[in-house]
């Protein structure tokens, strides 16, 4: 059996300030360890995960779980969204299974612009940015043909070694995968080509 947290002598104290920051207008969840207040739009697993990394309240042992949950390499395939913020390469994923259908696809559900502004809280990304400042992508998966489609920027396209480690972070079958640029996703440096 896994290691459970334990709950804090403080308790209630906790408990009441996360409970009093969801009576507060436009606030959609709280942090109980902290009270951080999530805004309406804003809360989902993947963003209480990285708020929870970042809580100085929150215990050592919940993070290294948390850590490692996001460091496990999942072995069913992921649709998901990409950006390449100068050498880093930043993927938001969901397994195939439970990507939300859109038409014949699977596709990841949040959208490039919600991924940004949540970068932008942790600090991963610059400040004064905007989504499409940087090189992007998407992979969806078409439930017909069973095949993927990784589109990207050009700028991600013209190395290789980036395109094969996506392929790898989001383990997808190479036989199954087309790579392909899409008018979507194309960041300044090529709208400025005309590419």
């Amino acid at each position: 059996m896994p290691p459970r947290i334990h709950i804090p002598k403080d308790w209630k104290r906790k408990a009441t300030r996360a409970l009093s920051n969801l009576n507060k207008p436009g606030v959609a969840a709280a942090c109980f360890w902290c009270g951080h207040q999530y805004r309406i739009g804003e809360y989902c697993p993947e963003t209480e995960d990285d708020h929870l990394l970042q809580c100085s309240e929150y215990p050592k042992e919940g993070k290294l779980r948390i850590q490692k949950r996001k460091n496990a390499k999942p072995i069913e395939p992921c649709v998901g969204i990409i950006f390449l913020v100068g050498k880093t390469l930043l993927i938001d994923r969901t397994l195939v299974s439970e990507g939300e259908i859109y038409g014949d696809f699977r596709i990841h559900e949040r959208g490039h612009a919600t991924y940004w502004e949540t970068l932008k809280k942790t600090g991963l990304v610059p400040q004064d940015s905007e989504y499409d400042d940087f090189p992007r992508g998407r992979v969806a998966y078409n439930t017909k043909t069973e095949k993927y489609s990784l589109f990207l920027d050009r700028c991600i396209l013209k190395n290789k070694s980036v395109v094969r480690k996506i392929i790898t972070e989001l383990n997808l079958p190479t036989r199954s995968t087309k790579t392909d640029t899409d008018r979507h996703y194309r960041c300044f440096r090529c709208l400025g080509r005309g590419i």
